[in-house]
């Protein structure tokens, strides 16, 4: 879904940006790196709010 919606963006565009911006290793991204407790955390309340939905 991804690759579609940066194809069409990219389609959209009059002038194409520089390889180098688009590239991932670019934009490295600044922000804090969860630690494993808060992942844990993260994943159980995303997966029991899965389960209840049903």
């Amino acid at each position: 879904m991804s690759l579609a919606w940066h194809i069409e963006a990219l389609a959209r565009q009059k002038k194409l940006p520089k390889l180098e911006t688009m590239m991932t290793g670019a934009n490295k991204s600044t922000g804090k790196q969860m630690s494993a407790e808060q992942m844990e955390a993260v994943t159980r309340s995303w997966m029991a709010s899965r389960h209840r939905k049903k």
